[in-house]
């Protein structure tokens, strides 16, 4: 039986300002990937150093429909710009999308290695980085036992995730409390979320170096510094999510079930359901039995397994 949320294409978001330097090599690392079948979106935030215009250009040269352009103005700043190029997309629920900023590039097979643990069900994706003047890397798998907002930063470059993720988070994560998008940190107030939404049976972290993290003066955590630290306090200290309900791999619909069996149910059901698929248990009851039920519906009963209610009836 196939995944409801087996992967329905790939979208790559490339957010980008003044990197008129790099964007080039940005998008020719993407055009050389083994793995075809996707569509870029260059958000470009009111860039002075003609971006956009570089864009359009290697878009017209190499005759490649896969790349448009968006052109922002007034400028955004990160996040602002980063959900513009996110909302121009649209992903569907299922479409992965994975993010690399315009003055970073991908290494051989990022794409594809990405795509394959997406297939394999899990849903937040993100590998290994190189970085500039670093042997060292700070990517790592998130625990399982507290929320990611509470750990140590480990989701590292190249990031992906599928859609419906996107679709579960509220606009005003991504604010400060002045109500202004974050324009530092803005990568903490859109994976934290991500990654909670997910939930630590849907999250992977692939340990092969699959993108180039370039380290130079205008980088965000330079000449913002302070902002970031700031704004990182601020997202962190926000009451962390619970795992989404509303999108699962599998769902089945269950009658007749005894109260004091849910928990041997959950744990059947995990035990004939590879990971780290996830299934949707829908218990269907007749109006007279609704409240007697109202404490164990909309609950998981095993990893990975949502017992949700459904009454029937008047």
């Amino acid at each position: 039986m196939k995944s409801a949320l087996t992967p329905t294409g790939l979208a790559v978001l490339v957010p980008c300002h003044n990197c008129a330097e790099f964007i080039t090599e940005c998008l020719e690392s993407i055009q050389a990937q083994d793995l075809g079948g996707w569509r870029l979106l260059v958000a470009d935030d009111a860039s002075e150093d003609g971006t956009a215009d570089i864009v359009a250009a290697i878009a017209a040269h190499t005759m490649d429909p896969r790349i448009t352009l968006h052109r922002g103005a007034p400028r955004a700043h990160l996040m602002g710009n980063i959900l513009a190029g996110l909302r121009e997309l649209d992903p569907g629920p299922a479409e992965v999308v994975a993010v690399v900023d315009g003055d970073d590039h991908l290494l051989p097979g990022a794409l594809a290695r990405i795509m394959e643990a997406h297939t394999k069900g899990f849903d937040l994706v993100y590998t290994d980085m190189r970085i500039d003047g670093s042997e060292g890397s700070l990517g790592a798998q998130l625990l399982d036992t507290l929320p990611p907002r509470q750990q140590l930063w480990c989701v590292s470059h190249l990031r992906s995730f599928k859609g419906y993720l996107l679709d579960s988070l509220a606009d005003d994560l991504f604010r400060d409390e002045g109500g202004e998008y974050f324009r530092a940190a803005g990568d903490l107030s859109l994976y934290l979320p991500l990654a909670e939404a997910a939930g630590p049976g849907k999250t992977l972290f692939l340990p092969e170096k699959l993108y180039r993290y370039r380290v130079h003066e205008r980088c965000n955590f330079k000449h913002r510094r302070a902002e970031q630290l700031a704004n990182n306090a601020l997202i962190r200290s926000r009451p962390p999510l619970a795992p989404q309900t509303n999108h699962f791999d599998f769902s089945e619909t269950v009658t007749d079930l005894d109260k004091l069996g849910l928990r041997a149910l959950g744990q059947e059901v995990r035990a004939r359901t590879p990971r780290p698929y996830s299934v949707c248990l829908e218990h269907v009851v007749d109006a007279s039995q609704a409240d007697s039920w109202r404490a164990y519906h909309n609950l998981w009963i095993a990893e990975g397994v949502y017992l949700r209610g459904t009454v029937e009836g008047p």
